[in-house]
């Protein structure tokens, strides 16, 4: 039975995970075309001063939410496995008005602040940014408390409805305003906080739909239980995330303090735009979180400790053998693909880029197991992963940029995630008794012998496209070539994913439940039924040997 009601929630993030990423898949693809769209239509210099301002205003607005759209998220399910629908209302008003309160004081403190940080950067034109981002943190506060419901109550349709609607609209109006106003920092900065406005009013009528639907199921939150429960956890989670925020804004920040003021906007621009595309990566780990954290909750609320340590499992080899093939084809590929999406200016963030990934990949072998430990509302875990993770990426950073510039601030991320995999994986075995299984790392030597093959098949594209007769003239000769190009690159990318499932299927890494899952979403689609059996004779051989999962 408990094997049962394990598979059953595996299930359950399977179907949420298939929303999960195919709404992170259309996700990733507008932000594509958002940034390939500001870096080719826009000077490096505004895509500078935007990405910098933004940066800026995470580091000193550390503290804007209180942790209290984490808070929902774990707390939400938690109390949903409880019974307790009173509690869940009250939280989330509590939420709406902290967050609207702290968004404007936030608001008023960018405003003053603004000339002397441009000061310190020695550049007018950061001031004039952080003032047109200031009401960003505004309504973004007031979006985060709407999502962070949404995922709570396990709606991943509406969650990620709401994130690709406020993505597609703010590359909408960019290209609106750009028509009106040009290639200026008030178009990036006004058309990134009207689609912030614009998705806030939307998610309203779902938030109260998915509010009306809680129980009245027991009373509401004390005044005690706030005092002494949810504001101590959301302070708590409040230093987590600056921790985090210290992370992933200090190595722009410190690019453009230590570089050349001449250049350091622009290298930030390139920095940011080759971390953003390192950054599609995580489509599927991002996909299973959004329902895994949620589940976890409300097993965590039941108790049902066999059946999380089910799901991490389940969960974290998905994961991995989707997310390895897609880091190492773009890791072979960062030159070739930061020069043909955004131009030849931005090639320079290849290193970067690769570094950045492989960086990823370290944190994406721990990820389910943070979360089941976030589930489990294990704060002051998290918070020893952030300190320890934050001092790290601090000193690199500021040892390693004035000497290697964006590969020294690569390198200090990546080292961060690998300090907080390492330590994951310990609190992992400490507090859940989790080992993570010897397939998950035969993974990764699929994965080496995957990127091997790959590095010595890259040669091939550029014959490829040799013995290709141009197409047309002028511009539209270069466009065809250039498709010609990516077209060759990922018949490449093609063949190592092809030579990582081989061997991952030699060093048998799959379970029947694997299979199983993967069945029922093939009777799902119009393939015949003998191509099903057929590949799933092939998968079968892959699986590892033992006793069948029920």
């Amino acid at each position: 039975m408990a094997e049962e009601d394990a598979a059953t929630h595996s299930h359950e993030v399977a179907r949420g995970s298939f929303w999960g990423l195919f709404g992170t898949i259309a996700l990733k693809i507008v932000s594509f075309a958002y940034a390939i769209y500001v870096a080719r239509a826009f000077s490096q210099e505004n895509v500078g001063l935007f990405y910098l301002s933004l940066s800026v205003i995470s580091l000193i607005g550390f503290w804007r939410n209180l942790g209290l759209p984490s808070a929902l998220q774990r707390y939400v399910p938690y109390f949903e496995a409880k019974n307790q629908g009173g509690k869940i209302i009250s939280l989330l008003k509590i939420s709406f008005v902290a967050n609207a309160l702290l968004g404007v004081m936030l608001f008023i403190m960018i405003f003053v602040l603004a000339d002397p940080i441009g000061a310190i950067y020695k550049s007018p034109g950061l001031s004039d940014g952080l003032r047109l981002l200031a009401a960003y943190v505004l309504f973004e506060n007031l979006y985060s408390v709407s999502l962070s419901f949404l995922q709570g109550r396990r709606d991943i349709k509406s969650y990620q409805f709401l994130n690709n609607v406020q993505n597609v609209a703010k590359l909408a109006l960019t290209v609106i305003l750009f028509s009106f106003f040009g290639a200026t920092l008030f178009t990036l900065s006004a058309a990134f906080i009207l689609a912030y406005a614009a998705v806030f009013l939307l998610s309203i009528p779902m938030l109260l739909r998915k509010a009306s639907d809680v129980p009245s199921s027991g009373e509401a939150m004390s005044a005690s239980e706030v005092l002494h429960d949810i504001i101590p956890f959301g302070i708590t989670l409040t230093i987590v995330q600056s921790f985090w925020i210290l992370i992933s804004s200090t190595d722009r920040a410190l690019l453009g303090y230590f570089g050349n003021p001449a250049t350091s906007v622009e290298t930030v621009a390139i920095y940011s735009i080759a971390s953003q595309l390192a950054l599609t990566i995580m489509v599927f780990p991002s996909a299973v979180g959004s329902i895994f954290l949620p589940v976890i909750s409300r097993l965590v609320g039941k108790g049902d400790r066999s059946a999380m340590l089910k799901v991490i499992q389940t969960s974290q080899r998905w994961i991995l053998f989707i997310t390895i093939p897609v880091a190492l084809a773009t890791m072979a590929f960062a030159g070739e693909m930061l020069s043909v999406f955004y131009g030849g200016s931005y090639r320079s963030g290849a290193n970067a880029m690769s570094i950045f990934i492989l960086g990823l990949l370290f944190s994406t072998l721990t990820y389910p197991i943070s979360l089941a430990l976030a589930g489990m509302r294990l704060v002051r875990l998290e918070l020893y992963v952030a300190i320890a993770c934050a001092v790290v990426n601090l000193a690199l950073n500021v040892f390693l940029i004035p000497f290697f510039g964006m590969e020294g601030a690569s390198a200090a991320s990546a080292a961060a995630f690998l300090i907080s995999a390492w330590m994951f994986e310990r609190y992992g075995r400490q507090y859940l008794s989790y080992r993570t299984p010897s397939g998950i790392y035969k993974l990764f030597a699929a994965g080496a012998v995957a990127f091997a093959a790959i590095l010595l098949l890259k040669p091939l594209a550029g014959i490829i496209v040799s013995l290709v007769p141009p197409v047309g003239s002028g511009e539209f000769a270069i466009y065809s070539a250039k498709f010609v190009y990516l077209a060759a690159l990922g018949v490449m990318g093609g063949i190592g994913l092809v030579i990582f499932g081989a061997v991952a299927l030699l060093l048998r890494t799959f379970k029947h439940e694997d299979i199983s899952l993967m069945r029922s979403a093939a009777k799902k689609t119009p393939l015949p039924q003998k191509i099903i059996l057929f590949a799933e004779k092939i998968a079968l051989l892959g699986v590892e040997s033992g006793k069948r999962a029920a």
